[in-house]
């Protein structure tokens, strides 16, 4: 019984590291994750760990995180400080290739994925 114990702990430990690392099967997260998204002359990438980096058409830098969930787009943005906050959460949707983000004004911004 004592050597059984420590076996099923490590075969836990083991099938709840796998499942960590197992890749999301969300499709908007395969699609983006790794990804730069472009909308006009904003260029954003979307780091398959979760960051978020790229140039607005403004000229801004910008730099954050990103995650996808309940089909949402969630960014936490550092930069440029005017959007620096909590994390904004936006509809989200793939079409043909791109990805649609509904802006907190209602306006969609299609971004097509590179």
């Amino acid at each position: 019984m004592t050597i059984r114990l420590p076996l099923i702990a490590v075969t836990a430990l083991i099938t709840l590291s796998a499942c960590a690392d197992a890749p999301s099967t969300d499709p908007i997260t395969q699609a983006v994750s790794g990804r730069t998204l472009v909308a006009g002359e904003t260029r954003l990438t979307a780091g398959a760990n979760g960051t978020l980096v790229g140039t607005l058409a403004s000229g801004d830098t910008l730099s954050g995180t990103w995650r996808i969930a309940n089909g949402r787009w969630c960014r936490t943005l550092t930069q440029p400080a005017r959007f620096a906050g909590p994390e904004v959460c936006q509809d989200a949707a793939l079409a043909d290739g791109q990805l649609v983000i509904i802006g907190s004004n209602g306006t969609p911004t299609t971004y097509t994925i590179e």
